[in-house]
């Protein structure tokens, strides 16, 4: 019997089985191999179409740039975060605080959106609304795993119904400013712990200095008089968030919106008219006394104005004590067509490099490793703001916040400006934001 086709057979499939078994060899996907691909075959010298593939994320957001922040995110962050993921760019698009919330409903309307946003923690709910957001909690099974190593309550700040929609970037609060030599000169030893001591040294600087304000103040939204308002008793809202009707027009708020009106119109407070001198330029240049800041106004301090030795304080306590507006930005993604990539800058932003960095120049970490890190714990000026975290509140997480805020801006120029009645103006506003919060 002639044995050669069967010996040629079994040669084949010997051959046939060799193959199938160089090519399970690999670690393609099996967890238990311990051969690399290249004790499996020769790496090919032509780089495969995946490992070629370049991904460009557009990152929208409001870095100060009179600060080192902007430059901390372009020349450390964003090269540090490339060289880690080398098929991934980063493009960072810098916009003021209001105009990138205005760009992003301009973006969103036409699906312009950029793949990521850094989001003032108030925006959040309107842009979860309109389904500009992804919920990461649903899209990526390590969420839980990233912000376990993040701060609480932060966290909580992007949560909208029963899923996340960002992840924390940094907390604040603001806290008084005092100069130093400006409170000397006009016989004061110590910033004004209490409302009454406030209006008080406004009265005393003035006289001193006629040509100088004892406050100054940027701005006329939420975040700028609602610490005022919650101090002397007041709030915007109802505790449901119903309405804004016997909260935002009742007597304590009146009262103090009268007294701060009063106090502008006698000269004493400036910075949020267009022409005014910048409140933190002018606190170091002897211009205003007092003002209410955070923790990024240090940084500027320390790059602009070397000489200036910045003094902070508790804000001033009314009759419901020191309360200040509680800050913050998340970080959130805003476009599916690279969620992957966009999520790995999302977990790089909050970790410990970043956030150290980013906190060197004023932004509080979020990051429970960042904030144990001996180079933040060396920031002694993050102290005071830190303990005014202690009582700050929230602002309401309602949908239409910016729009309500819009109103309340209005508002609050109608009576520093064209000094108009405050309760008027307020029962006015009051029906305007009803109708918002039904809409």
């Amino acid at each position: 019997m002639n044995n050669r086709p069967y010996r040629l057979l079994l040669s084949i499939c010997l051959i046939l089985a060799l193959f199938a078994l160089s090519a399970c060899g690999g670690n393609n996907g099996n967890k238990g191999g311990d051969a690399s691909p290249s004790a499996a075959a020769p790496a090919s010298s032509k780089a495969s179409p995946a490992s070629a593939k370049q991904v460009k994320l557009t990152f929208w957001h409001h870095y100060s740039a009179s600060s080192p922040e902007e430059k901390t995110l372009t020349e450390t962050l964003i090269p540090k975060f490339e060289q880690e993921n080398p098929g991934i760019k980063v493009e960072a698009v810098a916009f003021t605080w209001e105009d990138l919330h205005k760009k992003l409903q301009i973006a969103g309307s036409t699906n312009e959106l950029p793949d990521i946003a850094r989001l003032d923690i108030i925006w959040v709910p309107e842009l979860q609304r309109s389904n500009w957001l992804l919920p990461l909690d649903e899209k990526f099974p390590d969420f839980k795993q990233t912000v376990d190593g993040l701060l609480e309550g932060p966290v909580s700040t992007a949560k909208v119904g029963e899923h996340y929609y960002g992840i924390p970037l940094n907390t604040n609060t603001k806290v008084l400013f005092w100069n130093e030599a400006m409170l000397k000169q006009a016989g004061l030893s110590e910033p004004p712990a209490t409302t009454d001591a406030f209006f008080a040294a406004l009265e005393a600087v003035k006289s001193s200095a006629p040509k100088a304000w004892g406050y100054g103040e940027p701005g006329l939204y939420g975040w700028n008089v609602l610490p005022w308002i919650w101090s002397n008793g007041g709030d915007v809202l109802a505790p449901d968030m119903s309405t804004a009707d016997g909260y935002l027009n009742s007597a304590d708020t009146v009262a103090i919106l009268t007294r701060l009106q009063q106090a502008y119109q006698d000269g004493m407070i400036a910075g949020f008219k267009p022409g005014d001198v910048p409140v933190t330029e002018g606190h170091a240049k002897g211009s205003y006394a007092l003002i209410a800041e955070g923790p990024w106004a240090v940084a500027q301090f320390q790059g602009q104005f070397a000489g200036f030795n910045a003094r902070m304080t508790g804000f001033p306590a009314g009759k419901t004590g020191s309360v200040q507006v509680l800050g913050g930005e998340d970080i959130g993604i805003l476009n599916d067509r690279h969620e992957a990539e966009s999520w790995k800058f999302l977990q790089f932003m909050t970790g410990e490099f970043a956030q150290v960095e980013m906190g060197k120049v004023g932004q509080i970490p979020v990051n429970l490793a960042a904030m144990d890190n001996a180079e933040i714990k060396a920031i002694d000026y993050f102290a005071p703001f830190l303990e005014q975290l202690s009582t700050a509140k929230a602002r309401p997480p309602v949908a239409a916040w910016p729009q309500i805020d819009e109103v309340i801006n209005t508002t609050m120029s109608k009576i520093f400006l064209k000094k108009t009645d405050v309760k008027t103006e307020l029962d006015q506003a009051v029906k305007q934001i009803d109708d918002l919060l039904g809409a």
